[in-house]
């Protein structure tokens, strides 16, 4: 699969302060990934087409944010199912070369992220998700869980999104020996933000005190950074 390809940035929020996080994530991940070639980074924002609603108004598929997010829309729960909104990036009619051909998607959402997979076991320490990745497709994050924590919204937001997008670069590596797989996702089990998550906001913030004092990322996952970088700056754009 290519690698060189835009990173498509969306979400459902409109005006928000902390957005610059999400810019400020990125850069840093091709700071410290020593890339010369990057992506092109296109900002899509609330995406609404001119003909996001039919005739009788409902939402058209693939043209507008609003039906990604309802097209995964749990009603009795609220939710939004993120392996659902995950495959609606991966089958958008958007990466056929005749159109925008294929690409990132990063998807920043308020609404609450769950896994119906997991939904209702006995065992499940949450219910619900902060972000989650498909690798070399999409990742999506919801910010309704780190979004009203006071003073730290902007830092649990950066933290989360170098997660992803990193995750979704296909960081760590799945040849190393210090990770562990669960839920579909590849975890670091060294000190770094790459490490598994799930209690909001207690976890985004030990991984935030991460970053900010030791670094984001292990040298082993910074390793798997400068390498998946050095590999897209050999493909033709």
């Amino acid at each position: 699969m290519k690698k060189h390809k835009p990173l498509n940035l969306l979400d459902d929020k409109g005006f928000w302060p902390e957005k610059a996080a999400i810019l400020d994530g990125i850069k840093e991940l091709l700071a410290l990934g020593k890339c010369d070639n990057p992506p092109p980074v296109r900002d899509f924002g609330n995406y609404r087409g001119v003909r996001w609603r039919d005739d009788d108004e409902n939402l058209v598929p693939y043209q507008s944010v609003d039906w990604y997010v309802y097209n995964a829309l749990n009603e009795d729960r609220m939710q939004v199912d993120t392996n659902v909104l995950l495959e609606s990036f991966e089958d958008e009619p958007w990466r056929d070369d005749s159109m925008l051909g294929d690409h990132y998607d990063l998807f920043i959402i308020e609404e609450d992220l769950y896994d119906a997979r997991h939904a209702g076991k006995k065992d499940s320490e949450v219910n619900y998700e902060v972000g989650k990745a498909d690798r070399y497709v999409a990742s999506v994050i919801s910010t309704h869980r780190i979004d009203h924590i006071w003073g730290m919204p902007y830092s649990y937001l950066k933290t989360e999104v170098m997660r992803q997008v990193c995750f979704m670069f296909g960081v760590p590596s799945q040849h190393r020996d210090d990770v562990d797989f669960e839920d579909g996702t590849l975890f670091c089990k060294n000190p770094c933000i790459l490490g598994p998550a799930r209690i909001a906001p207690d976890d985004w913030q030990k991984l935030t005190e991460i970053r900010l004092k030791q670094g984001p990322l292990c040298e082993a996952c910074l390793e798997d950074l400068k390498t998946f970088f050095a590999e897209l700056s050999e493909e033709p754009e």
